[in-house]
């Protein structure tokens, strides 16, 4: 008889193991509906601003460095943060809005050379 209940016992056991892990499979897989936010890039149209051409100023003293980059970015406001980054893995610039529209952003620490800055893609940030 008491090796009969030890075998119940561990069956019962077993069973509600499986319907735990069963459930709690369950309840993981139901939770939905959670999108990550994504990000991304391209050159698609972006409906809140529109970036003019950009100007590249050199240094006046040794032209092969670059000072600034000015562009018109159109929507922007003067709380507007924009960042851009004229390398594929450079160094990301902080721009200041000099006579509105027109955005600034001083190249210079680290500083970018011209050559370095050729062929690569300007690439632009702007919130707010």
């Amino acid at each position: 008889m008491r090796r009969r209940f030890r075998k119940h016992r561990f069956l019962v056991l077993f069973l509600v193991a499986v319907v735990a892990a069963t459930s709690a499979y369950a309840y993981t897989n139901a939770v939905g509906g959670v999108n990550p936010p994504r990000l991304g890039s391209g050159s698609s149209a972006v409906g809140k601003y529109t970036l003019g051409t950009p100007v590249y100023n050199l240094n006046a003293n040794s032209p092969q460095n670059l000072d600034s980059v000015t562009f018109v970015l159109t929507g922007a406001t003067a709380s507007t943060v924009v960042r851009v980054r004229l390398i594929a893995a450079g160094s990301w610039y902080n721009c200041v809005e000099s006579a509105a529209p027109t955005i600034t952003c001083a190249t210079t620490a680290p500083q970018v050379t011209a050559v370095a800055a050729n062929g690569n893609t300007l690439t632009v940030v702007a919130a707010g």
